[in-house]
């Protein structure tokens, strides 16, 4: 008694106890609840870390084991874990980069493991040689997944909706896989996948990019950029709205924006819930990521009311393209056979609709932003690529021919692909529900999920040329992907030109004209995988390649700009990881005006 009472003496005024009779007493009460409460939590941590203990040291057994198994085939082995049957859950759903950061230095540089999720395991494909075997399996190793999680969680459709694509297993080719008797009409992976296809490759993309170069050109006059200097405190924010708002019009024609004249805005705000909304986190969570979400959709809602109501084939241009409701051919097409998809209704088909637009600007442009950072804060690169567009007298984007023109352009390719293979980091998610998968040495059982990190691939430092250390594989280098034939430390792979033979064709040219450098991106199909692998490659690849070159070709012809950031290497935010394009941690100050031709 006479050891607490000096206790309680040392924090309180010396003449506490005499004004306050009651006061000790009080806190001595409270003393002798909080010493019960420590009692009888001490078995509790006792227990749970003991439990914590022993599922570690029993995983990672198993995993020293799997891992230093000589057993030709074998099943990768799993990253040790604390906590039963919750695993690294908890871990990668507080921040990934660092879960998968600690993952990699714990199981080694590109080797292949797996993580627990929950009553899941998620497998990490690594290396060139066991992303070539990903291709034996065409048609037994794609699944609709990822397409039903995004529905699921980012677009918030009905169960009833996103079930038909889990219960359509019919494939995406023309015939059906054995043993499906799915009707025609809700062959709903197969419709959606030939309609992207037949609307953004070809003829069909070539009309589709068009449109939107025209949108995007009349949207620079509105920005006020005049012959004086303005400077804005982020070149991210100045330059997406007209991007998206552009494209939305290109893919839905203009009825969308009058409609709701704040919709590129919400749109943009939505981009940054994707990682909170596809963790499942609810509304009193994040209620402006639902407020947003019901307002987009609704405008899509009331979008498709109106084009439904009001459209007519007479209104389809002569080219067969564009139309003033539907806007474009692709929409026009969706909206046919989603309409006899079973239990789709309004709400499903705006929802969708939704993941159109989403799809369609969440990384095509910030990636045309990093290009032209890049370039403008390199004034000798800056320079390379005006005298490179002279060559070709570029002035703008009116036809087919100028399109073509800019994409057989080596340097403008190069710088391209080099922020694809920086700023990309994607997983490609593949699965099989017919028949175990064999890589190599590894067997993945059927029906668990795949995965292969495009940011892994694109720094391998044994495949990617850096020149002896001169351009290492996490900075920017606009020559990456050129050979200069007198140059045979040049070209993407580590032995430079030494392995011609490997690069195909545009190698070859590359040594029979020693006067240009060559654009080379053959012989990297299984290390450069920024629109991912297999079946379900991004089918917006072809438009992505135009407008990036292509935005990056008019902000070089048409304005001054100069980046105001002291960063030498931009810190990437964790916002966006492992969804695509990344973005910076910070704002980009920029200023910009008119060029000025000397």
């Amino acid at each position: 008694m006479k050891f607490e009472t000096s206790f309680y003496q040392m924090f309180l005024p010396s003449n506490t106890f005499l004004a306050q009779p009651n006061l000790f007493s009080s806190q001595l009460s409270f003393f002798t609840l909080e010493s019960r409460i420590l009692q009888a939590a001490l078995p509790c941590g006792a227990f749970l870390a003991i439990t914590f203990l022993s599922v570690y040291i029993a995983t990672w057994l198993s995993f020293m084991y799997r891992r230093q198994s000589q057993d030709p085939v074998k099943v990768p082995p799993t990253v040790p874990y604390m906590i039963p049957f919750v695993g690294s859950a908890i871990s990668l759903a507080l921040n990934p980069a660092r879960c998968l950061l600690a993952t990699s230095r714990l199981v080694g540089p590109q080797a292949v493991h797996g993580i627990k999720i929950l009553n899941t395991t998620l497998y990490f494909v690594y290396k060139p040689e066991n992303i070539a075997k990903i291709w034996k399996y065409p048609t037994t190793i794609t699944t609709p997944e990822v397409t039903v999680f995004i529905l699921k969680t980012l677009l918030g459709m009905a169960p009833k909706a996103f079930d038909m694509y889990t219960i359509d297993t019919s494939g995406i080719y023309p015939k059906p896989s054995p043993g499906s008797h799915v009707a025609p009409h809700n062959r709903i992976d197969y419709l959606t996948y030939t309609s992207f296809h037949k609307h953004l490759f070809g003829e069909g993309l070539s009309n589709f990019y068009l449109t939107f170069a025209a949108a995007l050109m009349h949207r620079f006059k509105s920005l006020n950029i005049e012959n004086d200097w303005i400077e804005l405190p982020d070149i991210m924010e100045f330059w997406l709205p007209p991007l998206t708002t552009s494209l939305n019009e290109t893919i839905v024609g203009p009825i969308l924006e009058c409609l709701n004249p704040n919709f590129t805005r919400d749109l943009l705000k939505y981009f940054w819930y994707v990682h909170p909304l596809m963790k499942g986190l609810p509304r009193w969570c994040i209620p402006e990521a639902y407020r947003l979400r019901e307002t987009l959709v609704q405008s899509m809602k009331q979008w498709r009311a109106i084009a439904m109501a009001r459209f007519k084939e007479t209104d389809i241009d002569e080219d067969g393209g564009t139309d003033p409701w539907w806007g474009s051919a692709l929409m026009r097409e969706r909206q046919k056979f989603l309409a006899k998809v079973d239990n789709w209704d309004d709400d499903s088909i705006a929802s969708s609709d939704l993941g159109v637009l989403w799809g369609a600007s969440v990384n095509i442009h910030p990636m045309a932003i990093w290009n032209i950072i890049e370039v403008f804060r390199d004034r000798s690169l800056l320079s390379r690529v005006r005298a490179e567009l002279a060559t070709v007298h570029f002035q703008g984007i009116t036809s087919r021919e100028d399109i073509d023109k800019l994409l057989s352009l080596p340097l403008l390719q190069s710088i391209y692909a080099e922020m694809l293979r920086l700023r990309v980091e994607t997983q490609t998610v593949l699965s099989s529900d017919r028949e175990d998968i064999r890589i190599n040495e590894w067997q993945f059982p059927k029906k668990t999920l795949i995965l292969v990190p495009c940011g892994a691939a694109h720094r391998d430092l044994s495949f990617w040329n850096t020149k002896e250390g001169e351009h290492p594989v996490d900075q920017f280098w606009a020559d990456r992907f050129l050979i200069y034939p007198d140059d045979r430390r040049s070209g993407p792979r580590k032995n430079g030109t030494a392995d011609l033979d490997k690069f195909g064709e545009k190698a070859t040219e590359a040594a029979a004209d020693p006067g240009k450098p060559k654009f080379v991106n053959s012989g990297l199909a299984n290390s450069f995988i920024p629109y991912g692998i297999g079946e379900r490659t991004c089918p917006g690849r072809g438009f992505a390649r135009r407008e990036i070159i292509a935005f990056c070709a008019i902000m070089v012809h048409q304005f001054d700009l100069e980046i105001l950031s002291t960063e030498k290497d931009f810190k990437i935010s964790p916002a966006f990881y492992g969804l695509g394009t990344q973005r910076p941690l910070r704002k980009i100050p920029f200023k910009v005006r008119k060029r000025r031709v000397e």
